[in-house]
């Protein structure tokens, strides 16, 4: 044990480089670039449908619209995680007070069930549009995921109840 009191310690250079908060920044920051991405690629997804539907392009215009609107979600799952792992990390009780999503952030079990929540809307909309690009091909392992997301829906009711 060092003789110096918990008080007086200052960590050196290298203690301050290692800190979790400088790694958290990055994560934050790389998860908000992922985010602006998948941002992005729904967009395009969005323009395709806009095409089929002013009769430019050919195709299916609701597999494009539900598309985006999938990808829209993920981007919101990403950028969620992006956000709170910043406050956790390296914000304070002020970080993000003024928005009503990351302001109920305060520990990790907030952080786990806002992720919960919003994965399983994306899951659902994901489930959804699995029925709908082929809906004369149905088969019955179809019903592994709505199957899936109603258990997980169970688990966060329990979680959420303790």
């Amino acid at each position: 044990m060092s003789d110096k009191p918990i008080e007086n310690y200052k960590p050196s250079k290298l203690e301050r480089i290692f800190q979790l908060k400088y790694f958290a920044i990055i994560i934050s920051i790389f998860t908000l670039f992922c985010g602006v991405m998948a941002i992005v690629i729904g967009t395009i997804r969005l323009v395709e449908s806009v095409l089929i539907l002013t009769g430019i392009r050919e195709g299916m215009a609701g597999i494009y619209l539900i598309e985006a609107v999938d990808t829209y979600l993920f981007s919101l799952v990403i950028l969620v995680l992006g956000g709170g792992i910043f406050k956790l990390f390296v914000g304070n009780e002020h970080t993000f007070k003024d928005s009503a999503i990351f302001s109920k952030i305060n520990d990790f079990m907030h952080l786990k069930v806002l992720l919960w929540e919003t994965t399983l809307l994306t899951l659902t909309v994901w489930c959804a549009l699995s029925f709908f690009v082929d809906p004369e091909n149905l088969h019955y392992e179809q019903l592994i995921l709505p199957v899936s997301i109603l258990l997980l829906a169970l688990a966060l009711k329990f979680v959420k109840n303790r």
